[in-house]
């Protein structure tokens, strides 16, 4: 099935939900190209150390998470994961549902250093899926001076 024919059999919730996850995940690409990483708490909102408990309409939660993997297929440059994260944190807030947002950093195998960041609503993942126990947080003062 074409993508148009795929995007035409949503519903309208789903339909809108799709374009604006398009719009803010573009808008959010834009935001991390252009704000230094010590601004990010200040910019982006808290960065969690810990998931809140419940876990929110959970229905809502899965539009969402499927409605930024939809923009994901049809928007340029394949966006990293603090977009993604963002664009699900903007998309919770606006239907009234509280996201903890992560960032957490590893080593890779040459020992580089590297970010990753996954949004979740209680125990239920929105974007960036990821053993967590693989990462060492970041905690909400560290964003301002990495």
């Amino acid at each position: 099935m074409s993508k148009l024919r795929t995007f035409l059999a949503l519903d309208s919730v789903d339909k809108i939900a799709t374009f604006e996850a398009i719009a803010l995940v573009l808008y959010a690409k834009f935001l991390v190209a252009s704000v230094p990483p010590r601004r990010w708490r200040n910019r982006f909102g808290a960065i969690a150390t810990h998931s809140r408990g419940e876990n929110g309409d959970l229905a809502t939660v899965r539009r969402v998470r499927l409605a930024i993997v939809r923009a994901l297929n049809n928007v340029p440059g394949s966006p990293n994961c603090l977009p993604r994260a963002l664009t699900g944190r903007w998309m919770l807030e606006r239907r009234g549902i509280a996201s903890s947002l992560f960032i957490g950093t590893q080593r890779d195998g040459a020992g580089k250093l590297q970010f990753h960041a996954w949004l979740k609503v209680g125990d239920e993942w929105v974007t960036g899926i990821c053993e967590e126990a693989d990462y060492t947080l970041l905690l909400p003062g560290d964003a301002e001076t990495a």
